[in-house]
């Protein structure tokens, strides 16, 4: 006897039923205002509650504010076509119309899954007149009714405000399935005979089904839902090459640096002891960074503080780089709520770095008080995202969002927290202290303090704010993307290719530019160079939340809920890109610093 197929397969038999799985509503330019299905308060689920059925959600899944409850009344069964059939029929009170009419005009759309395919479409359609129809296509792959964005105006032409507005729900949808053999490879859904949203008004849901024979392949079904003409656009490519370019122009200025500071130090090593001894007799013989080596090497202020932004920028480098690989390699995007879930796993695997690299600063510049450390390095980058997350999720509770996260998965989460988070930080912090000792400098360190040059007071943020534009305009445009893809319900980012490489790119380019910028430091004879690498690069994440801003205002979003939403994580994502950038620029810095120390001669 062979078993029924069922979407965990993705493999049918003839006759088999095939779940629709209802999942949430929202108004079209808030994406992350979302809400259940039933609350749109059709007789759909009402009528059919008893029989519906829920679908555990994975991390990533309760992240994006998924929600799954089945729809039995849409009884679709595999390779058999269906004419239209009722689903249910409900008469509109003044409560239900009103509330109807608010979500047309709110230009509400659902979203329905189908074998693990999305399908969108509009609640319904708000016109000037009751036959006004608007064809055209909406969501990639799929076409739909647009009639819920109606055209402006044409110049010269007679106002149509006098006309009354009618909001009117869609009462049928016509479902057409495209399968191979056992598979199915393709599905749209498209929403008709729209009922105005008046009081008495009678709504009689209806569907119909058509399967049609295809010969696409399973492995390639959601590639009609990857809008290549957006983001393979030849601007995409023209960024990678912009920054390509700019990464070499940088790398050519620390070359001739380079060049310049050590090959002074080579030929003072081939000089014989009398030319040596003639050498003093010269007047500036040693540029101004050979004069501090006495002082270059000092703790930092606050070594605290910077041990903990040191190891969490490293920690979210570590972490986007695995997540970005692993995407690479699977194609998350065809996996609901992977992405999610990886950056989860991937944040909690690689807090070994974290531990790592902030014992190992922190032991190299002989911190006191290590154990404080680790704590303090442990739970800064938790703490930050708690605050955000309670102000975001309570938000969304009041609001009753389905982005509000579950309590099971906050409770799992602690869970990882708590058994993988605490011992990986403590394993790699231990780990960190080993491999480095506080006699590790290349000079020894003086016991007075050298008098620092006074410059002018705006040397430093000046030259903090030309350094993290540089930075920034590497990345700019690869930024338009990802908002546009993360800021939107029906666009799917899956060009990581592109993204790996503008943070190979940025990386380069962080790393040059502050190289860059402690030579001038250095050369001016201000030792505190280790505090300046990293304010001139993490700047960056200054003018990213500068074009966050702009994104807002230029976008169609509103709503107190969308407003906490997009802004939390816009600080969060601005913070993790200056504090990435930050570690970058220590890294690059210290090992220029280290370089050019360890070859010259002082007692």
């Amino acid at each position: 006897l062979l078993g029924a197929g069922d979407e965990q397969t993705h493999r049918y038999y003839d006759g088999d039923p095939v779940v629709v799985w209802t999942d949430k509503v929202g108004p079209y330019h808030n994406p992350q205002e979302t809400y259940n299905y039933a609350s749109l308060g059709l007789c759909e689920l009402r009528e059919g509650h008893a029989e519906a059925k829920t679908k555990a959600v994975s991390i990533g899944e309760a992240m994006e504010g998924d929600e799954f409850v089945s729809s039995p009344k849409l009884a679709i069964q595999f390779a058999e076509d269906q004419q239209q059939t009722e689903v249910c029929r409900m008469v509109l009170d003044a409560e239900a119309a009103s509330r109807l009419a608010s979500l047309v005009r709110d230009n509400y759309w659902y979203q329905l899954y189908l074998d693990d395919l999305p399908i969108w479409a509009f609640l319904g359609e708000h016109s000037g007149s009751l036959d006004t129809v608007i064809p055209g296509k909406l969501f990639p792959g799929q076409n739909v009714t647009q009639n819920a964005l109606p055209p402006p105006e044409a110049a010269g032409q007679p106002s149509l405000k006098r006309l009354a507005r009618v909001s009117k729900v869609y009462t049928h949808r016509e479902f057409t399935l495209f399968r191979n053999g056992d598979q199915i490879i393709e599905v749209d859904m498209e929403p008709s005979a729209p009922v105005p949203c008046v009081e008495g008004q009678e709504l009689v849901l209806t569907y119909s089904v058509t399967w049609y024979e295809t010969s696409n392949i399973f492995d390639n079904r959601y590639d009609r839902y990857l809008e290549s003409k957006f983001f393979e656009h030849k601007v995409h490519w023209f960024s990678i090459a912009n920054s390509f370019v700019l990464c070499l122009f940088l790398i050519g200025v620390v070359g001739v640096i380079l060049m310049k500071t050590l090959k002074r130090d080579f030929s003072r090593y081939a000089m014989s002891e009398q030319e040596e001894l003639d050498s003093l007799d010269r007047s500036g013989d040693d540029s101004g960074w050979k004069q501090i080596h006495g002082d270059v090497f000092r703790r930092p202020a606050h070594l605290l503080v910077f041990s903990v932004t040191l190891s969490s920028g490293a920690h979210i480098l570590a972490c986007v780089l695995l997540v970005l690989l692993l995407c690479c390699c699977n194609a998350s995007y065809k996996q609901r709520g992977s992405t999610g879930t990886e950056l989860v796993i991937c944040y909690l695997l690689t807090q070994v770095v974290n531990g790592y690299v902030g014992g190992r600063v922190f032991r190299t510049f002989s911190g006191k008080s290590w154990k404080r450390a680790l704590v303090c390095q442990c739970i800064f980058l938790p703490a930050v995202l708690l605050s955000t997350f309670v102000i975001v999720n309570t938000t969304a509770i009041i609001y009753h969002s389905t982005q509000a996260v579950p309590a099971r998965t906050i409770i799992s989460v602690v869970f990882l927290f708590v058994v993988v988070w605490v011992p990986l930080h403590t394993f790699g912090t231990l780990l960190g202290r080993k491999h480095n000792s506080a006699s590790a400098m290349p000079c020894r360190v003086h016991h007075l303090r050298r008098q620092i040059p006074p410059k002018h007071w705006s040397f430093t943020p000046v030259m903090a704010g030309v350094a993290g534009l540089v930075p920034f305009g590497c990345i700019f445009i690869e930024m338009y993307f990802l908002f546009s893809a993360f800021w939107s319900y029906n666009k799917i980012y899956y060009v990581y290719g592109f993204l790996l490489a503008v943070l190979i790119l940025l990386s380069l380019v962080v790393i040059c530019v502050s190289i860059t910028c402690v030579y001038v430091l250095l050369n001016a004879e201000d030792y505190r160079w280790a505090w300046h690498a990293v304010a001139s690069c993490a700047s960056t994440g200054v003018y990213l939340f500068v074009y966050t801003l702009y994104f807002y205002h230029t976008s169609q979003m509103s709503g107190f809920l969308q407003f906490v939403y997009y802004f939390g994580a816009s600080l969060n994502f601005c913070l993790a890109v200056g504090l990435i950038c930050g570690a970058l620029a220590y890294l690059g810095a210290s090992y220029f610093v280290f370089l050019i120390y360890r070859n010259i001669k002082a007692e």
